[in-house]
């Protein structure tokens, strides 16, 4: 069976307005890309990268008590070896902020204010984010307010994320009030990391580019065509050949990217695009933090193909149209790539 794709349309642009604003991103001052995430990568930008890596920083709990059924958890935490970690007084919505919290109960209740030993001072990180980070010997106090005179026991947990290595520290402990008196145990920190993900120190969008101008210019080149599987269906293999930097979300990013990689084709009953997508050389998933992503993503930054297969659902002869969309990064323009299929006495 003789097979050939016929292309309807090279290129028809259109220009998302709502990701305008990632062409300024990309367009700025570029920095070098470190890849930072729980390795020995990540751990070469720390003061020493020499000393031991399981002590970044220490952490004490203790009581105070402030009269009239007042008390304050203080948590002491302290540093070394250049880690540091996000202050709860920090004014954005960043999951790993230092945070004291007590499991739900009515015996004891905490305040939501945070009493911080010296004030951190707000600052911009490398995303262009305001945080206040904290890299020094720090005291942090809440009050506790007792609602029972009986004896009680309630669990609670001390929870950030230490940098740069990026790990999630959960420090479990328990509040006992006994005969009159409030005392807490705190305990190991619990195993758990939440860097299983690499994370892209320096953001896609912040990366410097090989050539801007052919990046802006003549960023990618796309071709394809059909070929005949061994179970007597057809595949679509696309070639994506990236130029000047540029790069694009992999359809196996498993989030909501209205821009990444796809091919579509109009609703009909008589040819499918199936789900078996193979991506070669297949794309990693890291965590970029930046804005317009925050979250777990699949760059593509290398030449790739892409296998689609098509199931054909009838004999009959059709045209049915089709698209090759994507987003193209930086230069933050939605490609679409229009393409007809047809079949007519049985040929593709």
């Amino acid at each position: 069976m003789v097979v050939e794709i016929i292309l309807k349309t090279v290129h028809m642009k259109n220009i998302i307005a709502l990701l305008v604003l990632s062409v300024v991103i990309g367009c700025a001052e570029k920095t070098p890309s470190i890849l930072a995430q729980n390795s020995e990568l990540c751990r070469s930008i720390l003061i020493n990268p020499e000393e031991s890596y399981n002590h970044e920083y220490d952490l004490k709990l203790s009581i105070e008590d402030a009269g009239n059924n007042q008390y304050r958890l203080v948590s002491v935490i302290d540093f070394h070896n250049g880690a540091f970690t996000a202050s709860p007084l920090s004014n954005n919505d960043f999951k790993g902020l230092f945070n004291i919290a007590l499991k739900e109960n009515d015996k004891v209740t905490m305040d939501d204010a945070f009493e911080e030993i010296p004030r951190s001072v707000e600052e911009i990180d490398w995303f262009g984010n305001f945080v206040n980070w904290v890299r020094e010997l720090t005291t942090y106090k809440r009050t506790l307010n007792i609602k029972s005179q009986e004896d009680f026991k309630v669990s609670g947990m001390v929870s950030f994320t230490i940098e740069p290595t990026c790990t999630f520290e959960e420090i479990p402990f328990d509040v006992f009030y006994e005969d009159g008196k409030l005392w807490v145990q705190q305990y190991p920190k619990l195993d758990k990391s939440t860097c299983d993900i690499p994370v892209l120190w320096v953001s896609m969008y912040d990366s410097p580019l090989i050539d801007y101008d052919i990046a802006m210019k003549h960023p990618y080149d796309v071709e394809f065509k059909v070929e005949q599987r061994t179970d007597c269906q057809f595949k679509m293999v696309t070639e994506m050949k990236l130029h000047g930097g540029s790069f694009n979300v992999s359809p196996l990013t498993e989030t909501g990217f209205k821009g990444k990689f796809r091919i579509e084709v109009a609703p009909n009953d008589d040819l499918t695009i199936g789900t078996e997508l193979l991506e070669i050389p297949q794309s990693e998933t890291v965590i970029d933090k930046h804005p317009f992503v925050n979250g777990p993503v699949n760059w593509v930054t290398e030449d790739t193909k892409y296998e689609h297969p098509l199931i054909l659902h009838t004999q009959e002869d059709f045209s049915i149209g089709g698209k090759i969309i994507f987003v193209i990064e930086p230069k933050c323009t939605l490609e679409t790539i229009g393409v007809l299929f047809k079949y007519k006495n049985g040929v593709l």
